[in-house]
């Protein structure tokens, strides 16, 4: 059987751009479009391939055959690039592919470049995993009725939006304060209802204050057989915290270290500051004002999806 003349066109093509010939003068040869005559040395460069790909089929990768490795490389560094990748694969299983290559693979099984979610290093070290994971096969022993979460976070008169719109190739510029800023602390805790507890604290949080908070702000709103929920903060363990809280008929725990995935209010204090970011106060009393405000927009729906993302059903 004879090769069609389509095949032989595009071997010859491609050899000759391979032998130094631009690719115009390679379309001018062989009477086809620049365009064409790319498109044949590309795929070329990138699969190896010189035949034109059957219609209605879906196209085979050189690198189905590495799929194992490639997929390594990734579980073992998640922020690899797609160049180091094909530098990988040239050098230890001697496969030349373009980093368009490698992408098309990628995006053809799911596997997306994306913010990664941070944590910890720590919580790889023996001693941690250990305390984290007897926290882990505690939790369904816990009722989530009766958990509270207690945290803290800043806000300051300098937050703003961190995205914006511009042209493109511009930069989106916008105008917050540099050097005269002031910072406050919020702390305050969270029921499968909501926010409770709250306090604002004019600077930043300190033993002393959260003593304070712990007697006169916490302990009046807490019940008999609450389970107070908190990090392992110097300032939380000050003495005085613990015996306010079993004093009302509560109980203490302490989370594992490096962990604030096993605290639901972290997620709520990222809403809280994306809110503040939107508001953009710039005087100490509209921030205050607002973070009173925002209170009300944490629904006890809504508290309940952070319980169950952080492990703790409520079910």
């Amino acid at each position: 059987m004879t090769r069609s003349l389509s095949a032989d066109l595009r071997e010859r093509v491609i050899a000759a751009i391979e032998d130094g010939v631009s690719t115009r003068e390679a379309a001018r040869r062989f009477r086809i479009g620049i365009s064409t005559a790319g498109s044949w040395y590309r795929r070329y460069r990138e699969t190896g391939e010189k035949e034109a790909r059957k219609q209605g089929q879906p196209s085979r990768s050189k690198l189905d055959a590495h799929e194992a490795f490639i997929l390594g490389l990734i579980e073992d560094a998640p922020d690899i690039t797609l160049a180091e990748i094909g530098e990988r694969l040239a050098a230890e299983r001697g496969v030349r592919a373009a980093s368009s290559t490698v992408w098309l693979y990628l995006d053809r099984r799911g596997i997306t470049f994306k913010k990664k979610t941070a944590h910890a290093a720590e919580q790889q070290r023996p001693d941690v995993l250990r305390r984290r994971r007897t926290w882990f096969d505690g939790q369904l022993d816990l009722d989530p009725e009766r958990l509270i979460f207690i945290d803290e976070t800043a806000a300051s008169t300098k937050m703003a939006r961190l995205r914006g719109r511009s042209l493109r190739g511009e930069r989106c510029r916008a105008a917050v304060p540099h050097g005269h800023w002031k910072t406050t602390t919020f702390t305050a805790g969270l029921r499968l209802g909501g926010l409770a507890a709250p306090m604002l604290l004019d600077g930043p949080m300190n033993g002393s204050a959260f003593l304070a908070y712990a007697e006169q702000v916490l302990a009046p709103e807490l019940r008999p057989g609450d389970i107070v929920v908190m990090d392992n903060l110097p300032a939380h363990k000050i003495s005085g915290v613990r015996e306010a809280i079993e004093k009302v008929g509560a109980r203490l725990l302490f989370l594992p270290p490096y962990s604030p995935d096993f605290n639901p209010i972290e997620m709520a204090f990222s809403k809280l500051k994306a809110l503040l970011r939107k508001a953009a106060t710039r005087t100490i009393d509209e921030l205050w004002s607002v973070v009173a405000n925002c209170l009300a927009a944490f629904t006890a729906e809504e508290c309940r999806h952070y319980f169950e993302a952080a492990g703790y059903d409520p079910e």
